[in-house]
């Protein structure tokens, strides 16, 4: 899968119906930084929701050169993603919990932390983040349903 960003970044059209401000954008490295695999690119875009600083959505892609390589990235950068953590028999593992696919519809591999989402579609790794506590579940799901969808059209 050749993908470029411009083909599955999130718009101010594509986010009207939340009335969102682009408060800013930056290039990323890899959830894995420093260690393998290393994105091809990586990029976030921080939105207001509803023009409100208090309702704070992350959009993060990264791009890998392989599908492999975007689910090993996922997989053991998910704990780079946040300094939260859970108790489970055998010590502490990342926030971020497997979702079975057919419960959220994303992507090859989901996981899940509160209202952020993060998964695998190909070679594409994207996480939805919300910041403060403010944006519901059930908001960052349909964001991150538009940017599944852009996935897919491009395959």
């Amino acid at each position: 899968m050749n993908i470029i960003l411009d083909a599955i970044q999130l718009s101010e059209t594509d986010l009207s119906e939340y009335s969102v401000y682009h408060s800013s954008a930056q290039e990323l490295y890899s959830p894995t930084a420093p260690a393998k695999p290393v994105a091809l690119y990586g990029w976030r875009d921080r939105w207001w929701l509803y023009n409100s600083a208090s309702q704070q959505v992350n959009l993060n892609y990264w791009l890998f050169e392989s599908p492999d390589d975007a689910q090993t990235a996922a997989d053991n950068g998910r704990v780079r993603l946040s300094a939260q953590s859970i108790s489970k028999i055998g010590g502490l593992e990342s926030i971020y919990q497997p979702v079975p696919e057919d419960e959220s519809e994303l992507g090859d591999i989901v996981w899940q932390a509160g209202a952020n989402w993060l998964f695998v579609h190909g070679s594409v790794v994207v996480l939805v983040a919300e910041v403060g506590g403010k944006v519901p579940v059930e908001t960052t799901l349909a964001i991150a349903k538009k940017i599944k969808d852009k996935l897919k059209a491009t395959q």
